[in-house]
């Protein structure tokens, strides 16, 4: 298994392709492209090129606002990134999906028939798709009922403010809207790190009443009553970050005793009704789950990261071959006030390691084995021979 990242800065295509493709030598299975300031006729331009001067069996990438390469983040500015992949006995399958695809795949078969896989193959899905004209969440959850406990990693196309202005590359095409990606299964490990930059508050309570993305209350007690009880007992600090935004972490394993990072999913407080006392999150809730309050801000979001990073480093015991990175594009150097912050802390961690991504406009990862669209996310595919 071989990866190798190159970046360029460049603004002319010609000039682009030469950076991405100096000194690469031979065939590669696939490669991640992402495209940042460059409008649909430099980006044809760019693939028709660099797929004449490197030999690929496949070329996924789409358009977005900043990329990042394994040792800096652009934002913002025209910028490209291109990382190559080798493998050996992995079977690879690129794929596209429109919105009218999507609505017709119901049964598992019809499912199985359009990738061409099943779920004891263990499959691993590598997705770029339009945030505008494609339903994202609907696509996870009809994911994680066919294809199970198999990860989905990759992030929304950020280069467009309105439909029909982002580019999705498929080898030889490219698309408006939809979804693009590819299926590896054989001799290859992905492990992930999801980072939702969040910090838990306060203690874990049993949601006692629900109604659909409602929460009424909590271990008895009417939602607000909890949240005020937890805010009055919380720090300075906390009560400042929580009047800018307060978020919810769903513990997606109910069952345990304890929890720690990456067990919730952090959706956010969208408001609260005074008269009933309950409170609206982004998510469906039901009773009986378990719950946190959490907050965010740089700090939170760099000791989460720290920490994933570093159990995933005691886990794995070596470094990946490659790593995919798509983070959100409201972290960076506008939440972090520094350059570089979270390919510093990979490659800290990790490194050193081939890398490549995108700032996002939603991110895609699992969180205890069950897939789910981000925000404000980082969510990292680390590659591994698993042999």
């Amino acid at each position: 298994m071989e990866f190798i990242s190159k970046i360029s800065h460049a603004t002319d295509p010609q000039k682009v392709v030469e950076e991405l493709s100096e000194g690469i030598l031979g065939s590669f299975d696939v490669g991640f492209l992402f495209i940042s300031s460059f409008n649909k006729v430099s980006t044809e331009e760019i693939v028709m090129l660099l797929q004449k001067r490197i030999v690929l069996r496949s070329l996924i990438g789409c358009s977005c606002m900043g990329v990042i390469g394994s040792e800096i983040e652009i934002e913002h500015k025209p910028a490209n990134v291109l990382i190559l992949a080798k493998f050996s006995e992995v079977k690879l399958i690129p794929f596209s999906m429109r919105q009218t695809d999507l609505e017709v795949l119901n049964d598992p078969e019809d499912w199985y028939n359009f990738f061409e896989i099943y779920p004891n193959e263990n499959p691993v899905f590598i997705a770029l798709a339009d945030p505008f004209m494609f339903d994202m969440n609907t696509f996870l959850q009809k994911m994680n009922k066919v294809y199970p406990h198999c990860p989905t990693i990759g992030g929304m196309a950020s280069g467009a403010f309105q439909p029909g202005e982002n580019t999705l590359i498929l080898n030889n095409k490219q698309l408006e809207d939809g979804l693009v990606g590819v299926i590896l299964t054989g001799n290859v490990f992905v492990e992930t790190v999801v980072s939702q930059g969040c910090r838990p508050i306060g203690e874990t309570f049993i949601v006692t009443k629900a109604q659909e993305n409602v929460i009424y209350e909590l271990a008895g007690k009417k939602f607000l009553d909890v949240l005020q009880d937890v805010l009055h007992r919380a720090t300075a600090r906390d009560k400042l970050l929580a009047q800018e935004a307060l978020f919810v972490g769903i513990a997606m394993d109910e069952y345990r005793h304890e929890f720690k990072r990456g067990d919730f999913l952090i959706r956010g407080l969208m408001g609260i009704d005074r008269d009933t006392g309950a409170g609206a999150i982004a998510e469906y809730i039901r009773t009986g789950q378990t719950v946190q309050l959490h907050v965010r801000d740089a700090n939170a979001a760099t000791e989460d990261l720290q920490e994933l990073l570093s159990s995933k480093q005691i886990k794995l015991k070596e470094k990946p071959k490659g790593a995919l990175i798509f983070s959100c594009n409201g972290r960076g150097e506008n939440l972090f006030r520094e350059k570089n912050h979270d390919i510093k802390l990979i490659q800290k961690y990790l490194g050193p390691v081939p890398a490549a991504g995108f700032f996002c406009a939603g991110e895609i990862g699992p969180v205890c084995k069950t897939n789910f669209l981000h925000g404000f996310t980082n969510s990292i595919a680390l590659f591994y021979p698993k042999k």
